[in-house]
């Protein structure tokens, strides 16, 4: 019961990260960020995801994805049911969460970006 509420978790946690990327819900210092302009906040949503989040999806990715002893091929393509210790023998559905995530992130930054960039350029033609 502990490692399905674990996974549960974890796949709630992995999969509304885009949802709340949507919705502006994530999480950033607002005490500076309040009292910028729209421009600047424009500006610095653009440049966070830049450099912050879309390394960070491609990283996951990469790492995981590299070669057939990575840890997301491994698990998924010998369908890895091994256990360690007690609980479930499921190790591959976190990897495949992993890998939604990461694409998942990087679609919705990528837009994020794009829905940033239109509001500069709004913003500059008005």
């Amino acid at each position: 019961m502990g490692d399905l509420v674990r996974f549960w978790y974890a796949s709630l946690f992995l999969f509304a990260s885009a949802y709340t990327l949507i919705h502006d819900g994530h999480v950033r210092v607002d005490v500076i960020y309040a009292g910028f302009s729209e421009k600047a906040k424009n500006r610095t949503n653009m440049l966070g995801s830049l450099l912050l989040g879309l390394p960070l999806c491609w990283i996951v990715l990469f790492r995981g994805l590299w070669s057939e002893s990575s840890p997301f091929n491994l698990a998924l393509l010998n369908f890895e049911v091994t256990q360690q210790g007690f609980g479930m023998y499921v190790k591959y559905l976190m990897s495949g969460f992993l890998i939604i995530f990461a694409l998942s992130m990087i679609f919705q930054f990528s837009s994020f970006i794009l829905s940033e960039m239109n509001k500069l350029r709004s913003e500059t033609s008005a």
